[in-house]
């Protein structure tokens, strides 16, 4: 098993390291200590020992005391004094510097503490969190002890310096920090010693109705550089970006129609992501009325504000959620209202195995997927056209459902009727979300 003292003074034989660099090589050694403390405490019991081993006869312990004494960074010319060593080797102590930080780890945290309250003040923030770009040559100086004397109980500095800036900017300025939602993120950049505040993202969670066809959740640029659509999800959220002041937006959907479907019914769930928004008390009603403002052809119905895991549950809940669907039906030959209602029997409950869809498949990997109806009701419109309302699983494409793709879904319509069947209109009538 190693010892601990026998690591610090092999490590302090080789490298000059201030109280902090040495104490954060063990940092998870003890608890309620900084890594200061732990440091100076290292050192100290190092001397202590040392002077021990030399008081009973060690000469080795005499010569290595002597070869730490320029990298422990302590005062020992009293005990060199008392040994009787020159004490020209204890002044040479003074020239060499943290071989990690350089010396300048306490003056960092004293200064950009002071800096970050001083701007959290001024802005009169009430939460906040540190973020730090360490300089590569700093890391990989650590790295190189870490590694070199296969050390397991370090923090890195850049832990060390974001906890300890943290907590003087926390007394300084009598604002918490949080790390869930804070208010402002300062990222505290060393190498071009400047300081960047971020917000981080808003996050609403809400529905959208596309009343109109033709419309795209993203905003879709031919390589003409003109719009391939005329209108797009994306575009009114933009849109509503610029009043909260955010710096980019995304869009969270819980699955994709087509753009020539309809969202009708209780709408698609999504969560729109502001990103670094400088407005962050826009209500719920106001952001609505700014987002149903840009178009007739899409109105939103915001919900409630959520953290970052609601968006996992909402893309996860998309493909084992069932929808509801409202299809118009043309069909080669003619049916009549028996043969629908037999339609209904059969793909009650059935699994319908699907290949990915010719329309899609430049883009989308070849797989085969397994997706349920639930039911299917029918009204015939006329002697080949009809209308379904077809529930079913997520992810089953409904289109395909219906015309069969060319043998790539089965069962499907076309394949039942024995008459050729496509899909000329389609909506989506409900999205049952389970978040």
């Amino acid at each position: 098993m190693k010892n601990l003292i026998e690591d610090v003074i092999n490590i302090l034989m080789k490298y000059p390291l201030c109280n902090r660099c040495l104490g954060r090589l063990y940092a998870y050694l003890g608890r309620e200590l900084d890594n200061a403390e732990r440091g100076k405490a290292l050192k100290i019991y190092t001397i202590m020992e040392l002077h021990k081993r030399i008081l009973e006869g060690d000469e080795k312990a005499l010569e290595t005391l002597k070869s730490i004494a320029s990298n422990i960074k302590m005062p020992l010319k009293s005990l060199f004094n008392y040994l009787k060593i020159n004490s020209k080797i204890e002044a040479s102590n003074e020239i060499k510097k943290c071989f990690i930080c350089n010396d300048i780890i306490d003056d960092i945290i004293n200064v950009y503490s002071k800096l970050v309250a001083k701007q959290i003040i001024e802005a009169q923030r009430k939460s906040f969190l540190i973020g730090i770009i360490v300089p590569n040559e700093i890391l990989e100086r650590e790295a190189i002890i870490i590694k070199e004397f296969k050390l397991k109980h370090w923090e890195s500095i850049k832990r060390e310096l974001k906890r300890e800036i943290g907590k003087k900017v926390q007394q300084i300025s009598n604002t918490n920090v949080d790390f869930e939602k804070p208010e402002a993120i300062y990222i505290i950049d060393l190498i071009h010693n400047t300081i960047r505040v971020e917000s981080p993202s808003l996050l609403i969670f809400g529905y959208y109705l596309k009343l109109g066809r033709n419309i795209s959740q993203n905003t879709w640029i031919k390589e003409n550089g003109s719009r391939k659509y005329p209108l797009a999800v994306e575009d009114v959220i933009r849109y509503a970006s610029s009043y909260i002041g955010a710096k980019d937006i995304a869009l969270h959907i819980a699955g994709r129609e087509d753009v020539d479907v309809r969202v009708l019914g209780n709408g698609r769930p999504l969560v729109i992501e502001f990103k670094n928004p400088s407005k962050r008390n826009i209500s719920l009603l106001e952001l609505e009325n700014i987002l149903n403002s840009f178009s007739r052809w899409l109105k939103f119905k915001m919900e409630m504000k959520v953290d970052r895991n609601f968006i996992s549950r909402l893309k996860q809940s998309a493909s084992f959620t069932s929808k509801i669907y409202r299809a118009i039906i043309l069909v080669e030959n003619t049916i009549d209202s028996n043969r629908l209602a037999e339609l209904e029997r059969f793909f009650k409950g059935l699994v319908i195995y699907q290949r990915t869809p010719l329309r899609i498949l430049r883009r989308k990997k070849d797989i085969m997927r397994k997706k349920r109806v639930f039911s299917i009701k029918t009204l015939q419109l006329s002697s080949n056209l009809f209308e379904a309302f077809i529930k079913c699983e997520g992810g089953l494409y409904v289109k395909e459902l219906i015309s069969g793709d060319n043998g790539r879904t089965t069962p499907s319509f076309s394949e039942f009727l024995g008459t050729q069947a496509r899909c000329i209109e389609l909506d989506v009538l409900h999205v049952h979300e389970y978040i």
